[in-house]
């Protein structure tokens, strides 16, 4: 191959990737609202996927549990000198102890609620500057290596020209 061949191998390749990174954006959110509605609607977290009437995977909706996070650092390092001066640095601003912060915000987040129990105490305390808040859900995709077998035959083959390329070519330009 001529390296003006390989030029235009790279612009066509470079182009479809493009296209295509922006299709799977764009079908991704609509699986995810599509599995957001059905879990609303009957429950329906999963779907299996499949490719000619065969099961190639699944497309799991994933709903992470509320994460602590510090909304207000200034109660939190109040709070942290009552309970562990030690984990604070002072410079010329004084902060906790970012691995510190961390750890408890771990804590927090296992336990699904902002009150720490001290170690050393046993005493719970309600963490200030410390809020739960819930996350995005976002949708996992789980194709085994045979279902990625089985896509990349369809593609070979040409199978699968009617359910991807159409949306390629309807689109706006790049």
């Amino acid at each position: 191959m001529s390296i003006k061949d390989t030029a235009t191998r790279v612009a066509i390749l470079d182009t479809l990737a493009t296209r295509v990174a922006t299709e799977l954006k764009a079908a991704k959110q609509e699986l995810q609202a599509g599995l957001k509605d059905a879990k609303a609607e009957t429950g329906t977290q999963q779907i299996s996927v499949d490719l000619a009437g065969r099961d190639i995977g699944k497309a799991t909706l994933v709903q992470p549990k509320a994460a602590a996070v510090v909304t207000d650092p200034d109660a939190l390092l109040a709070w942290v000198r009552t309970v562990a001066a030690t984990e604070i640095t002072t410079r010329l601003v004084t902060e906790v102890r970012p691995a510190w912060v961390a750890n408890l915000l771990k804590q927090l987040t296992a336990t699904g609620t902002a009150e720490w129990a001290d170690p050393d105490t046993g005493v719970i305390h309600d963490v200030p500057g410390v809020t739960m808040q819930g996350r995005a859900a976002h949708v996992r995709l789980t194709i085994p290596n045979d279902g990625k077998q089985a896509i990349a035959t369809a593609w070979q083959s040409g199978a699968l020209t009617a359910l991807v390329l159409p949306e390629l070519e309807a689109g706006e330009q790049a």
